[in-house]
């Protein structure tokens, strides 16, 4: 039951409601062609901000237990290393130390999902690296220097699940409905002001049951560094699902 839940929400099963809104996002939303995907993903962290400077993209398939045709999946995708040292200067810049590697593939949290949005694999990929840390204050800081880069036509994504915890139960935990509510209040709610945006970012371990909701952070950061990158912005949900207690959601800023 579990991988089958993961497999769902994964986007793995073609036919699943999460996979039809992926292919269907673009035109959905009206998103405008970007030049370059920016992808912060839940799986990929290193002691320093990294950035996958490569020409040609690999596929790292960094799941195990599911069926043989997801391992055979191709996205052949190509890199933007004009835009992977721009994402180092800006860093750089803001004082933030940042490194390039040109040999890492990219992981799952990158082909599963824009593999359905953009099948055709036409537009570069950069993905940059989280922190070992895991400390909000400097995911935060990683991507209000990379904001710029939204002028330039840069989609910038973040990848994770709203609640990485599937629960006990067939249905919704209230810790998990909780946080939901939270979440959406905080990412959505038009009355805050960026400051206060920012803030209620960082009041995360207020919430008294955040660690179930998200036993790590690595799934968390991607989310809020979105939001970030939006100068903390409001932004938009445009799909909920839940799958057990494992929270499924999509903001747009």
């Amino acid at each position: 039951m579990l991988k089958y839940c993961q497999y769902i929400v994964m986007g793995l099963d073609k036919d699943s409601k999460a996979a039809q809104f992926l292919r269907n996002l673009t035109k959905s939303q009206q998103i405008q062609r970007p030049d370059c995907l920016l992808v912060l993903s839940a799986h990929w962290e290193e002691s320093v901000c990294t950035v996958n400077s490569g020409s040609h993209h690999t596929l790292l398939y960094d799941y195990g237990g599911f069926p043989p045709e997801t391992y055979k999946i191709k996205w052949p995708v190509r890199g933007a290393p004009d835009i992977a040292r721009r994402v180092k200067k800006y860093l750089e810049d803001a004082g933030i130390s940042c490194s390039e590697e040109s040999k890492r593939g990219l992981d799952h949290g990158v082909f599963v999902p824009l593999k359905l949005v953009y099948p055709e694999a036409d537009i570069p990929v950069v993905q940059v690296s989280l922190l070992k840390s895991m400390r909000m204050e400097d995911h935060l800081k990683i991507a209000e220097a990379l904001s710029p880069l939204r002028q330039n036509n840069v989609l910038i994504i973040g990848s994770g699940f709203a609640t990485h915890s599937i629960g006990q139960s067939s249905i919704p935990a209230q810790w998990a409905k909780d946080f939901k509510v939270w979440l959406n209040d905080v990412l959505t709610n038009k009355s805050y002001s960026p400051a206060e945006r920012k803030a209620r970012l960082l009041d995360f371990k207020s919430l008294p049951d955040f660690t179930k909701a998200h036993p790590t952070m690595d799934h968390f950061l991607p989310l809020a560094m979105t939001c970030a990158a939006a100068e903390y912005g409001p932004g938009k949900l445009i799909y909920s699902e839940f799958v057990r207690s494992l929270l499924n959601e999509h903001y747009m800023f």
